[in-house]
């Protein structure tokens, strides 16, 4: 649900790093086959903000091979020379991710950010300095829906969105639709280009 709310804050980062300049070429890419709807909901959103043609591509996993402990991600559409924005569910260890992203640096990627709905980051877990640590990646976003028990580095930011939370809870015990919710954060943020009701100003 938070996709809409997500897509809206890179495009505003990437419109702020680039105003003086043409809009970047933009690839979504999904971390695994499980995350293709997910990444398919957010680059529409993204190019509805944008006005510009943003591409899809997926990262697949390999089956291990005997002795391998990690997979290798083949990568399937076009990242290179692009800003590249991953998109998964949840991050916790921090592998995958990591995986991911020396993956599209490899294949050529001018940028790399990264965009989570959900981080778990345990006391004594170094995922998130891991992270911190890795040149190819620009920041990880992630939504403050996980109470973090410590600060994060500065490559870590949180996006609040206890107001979306809010509007779906106000909208199902009014028995109206959720799925409007998605319009209304997306054109709040899209320059003044238009405004969905909330629940309480719609007839």
């Amino acid at each position: 649900m938070p996709a809409p709310v997500a897509a809206a804050y890179f495009h505003d980062e990437i419109a702020r790093e680039h105003k003086d300049d043409e809009y970047p070429r933009v690839t979504v890419v999904a971390s695994h086959e499980g995350q293709v709807g997910r990444a398919s909901h957010f680059r529409s959103a993204l190019t509805m903000l944008s006005g510009q043609p943003v591409e899809l591509a997926v990262l697949s996993k390999n089956k291990l091979n005997p002795g391998e402990t990690h997979y290798t991600p083949t990568l399937v559409g076009n990242v290179r020379g692009r800003r590249c924005i991953l998109v998964d569910d949840i991050v916790n260890t921090g592998t995958t991710l990591v995986s991911n992203i020396q993956t599209l640096k490899k294949e050529g990627a001018a940028g790399i950010y990264a965009w989570a709905t959900h981080g778990v980051f345990g006391v004594s877990s170094d995922a998130a300095e891991r992270l911190q640590a890795m040149k190819e990646l620009e920041y990880l976003l992630i939504s403050n829906s996980v109470d973090n028990p410590r600060k994060l580095p500065p490559k870590i930011r949180s996006l609040n969105v206890a107001p979306l939370l809010a509007e779906a809870v106000a909208r199902a015990l009014h028995d109206q639709s959720i799925s409007g919710i998605l319009d209304l954060q997306v054109l709040d943020q899209a320059q003044g280009q238009g405004k969905a009701a909330r629940y309480d100003e719609e007839e």
